[in-house]
């Protein structure tokens, strides 16, 4: 099972599970949307390449594998 990564809303936080994210994309330089399985779109208030790192330290953690 997948950890849930905390991602800042526009009006609070959003839990998204690690293992279900298919894209991450950025809209602005401090905005993005994370593109889920069944075609779920998370908007979030933070820049992409900060929730990619958390999205794939949940991923590496939870794998057996030793992240970096």
């Amino acid at each position: 099972m997948s950890a849930f990564v905390p991602v800042k809303a526009l009006a609070g936080s959003n839990f998204v599970r690690a293992d279900q994210v298919v894209a991450v994309a950025a809209t602005e330089t401090s905005k993005c949307n994370i593109y889920m399985i069944g075609g779920v779109t998370v908007p979030c208030n933070e820049p992409a390449k900060d929730v990619i790192a958390r999205i794939e330290a949940a991923t590496t953690a939870g794998d057996g594998r030793e992240s970096k």
